[in-house]
């Protein structure tokens, strides 16, 4: 493949975008490589949000989309997936929380269905809720029950004294362990919502017919408020910050972490 043809995939130059009047924006390319469309909704909520003592909520979430709505019981978005071929997954971060559906293109409107129906109409039933923090709480456990997982936390912590990418995404055990079912849906409540979403649409389509399908599967969406700057600044490092801790393992490990200029 030249430079140029590389170059070309990444432009986006032949990206529509359409802000509804809700807030939502949406993005779509239209690209017949192949007969498949993947859908990708973005919420700007992530770790970063989260108030001190009720950090993994972001993640927590995340989990808490698939356990069903009030039309999708429990464990039918993924069988509603695995009958039309596709699959799905999704993501948290510091600065976001993403999920994704990949369909033929024949029937990739199905995404947008269950995206606009959960962004409103999540359950959150009290012995889902109850069972869903028990399999975060053990992904934490497992994640630190290994060297690297420890010690990435540890680094991350002393990098940050102030701001809260200091925090696991995943949270703190602590404040896991007494996460409730109210302070979750309320949490849900704040950040899922048209104002706080963009959705990026790629594929085999015509991109003004599947915007114009996008914009009926949210558009009568009440709009909401976006996330709040974290202002909160990271006070000035005056110097080499290190931590060594005890492992049961004998093989040494090493990481460094740096602080880089602010994106864009």
């Amino acid at each position: 493949m030249s430079l140029l043809a590389s170059s070309s995939i990444l432009t986006t130059a032949d990206v529509h975008r359409r802000v509804l009047d809700n807030g939502m924006v949406l993005l779509a390319r239209e690209s017949h490589a192949s007969p498949t469309v993947s859908s990708m909704i973005w919420y700007r909520v992530g770790a970063r949000n989260e108030a001190i003592g009720q950090t993994g909520r972001s993640h927590f979430l995340e989990h808490m989309l698939f356990k069903g709505t009030e039309k999708l019981g429990k464990g039918e978005i993924d069988l509603l997936t695995l009958k039309n071929g596709g699959n799905n997954n999704a993501f948290t971060s510091y600065d976001f929380t993403a999920y994704y559906f990949n369909f033929a293109a024949d029937r990739w409107e199905k995404a947008l269905d269950v995206e606009a129906d959960r962004m409103v109409n999540t359950v959150f039933d009290p012995a889902e809720f109850e069972s869903e923090k028990r399999v975060v709480i053990e992904e934490l456990k497992t994640g630190l029950d290994q060297p690297w997982g420890l010690l990435t936390q540890e680094l991350q912590a002393t990098a940050y004294r102030r701001h809260p990418y200091g925090n696991p995404v995943v949270g703190w055990l602590q404040d896991l362990e007494v996460t409730t079912r109210e302070g979750m849906e309320a949490y849900y409540r704040r950040f899922y919502n048209p104002a706080n979403a963009t959705l990026v649409l790629v594929g085999d389509f015509d991109v003004e017919q599947a915007l114009d399908r996008a914009e009926k599967a949210f558009g009568s969406i009440p709009s909401g408020s976006p996330s709040p700057p974290v202002e909160i600044t990271e006070p000035e490092q005056l110097g080499e910050k290190r931590i060594t801790l005890r492992w049961r393992s004998d093989v040494p490990r090493l990481a460094i972490a740096y602080h880089t200029p602010r994106i864009g």
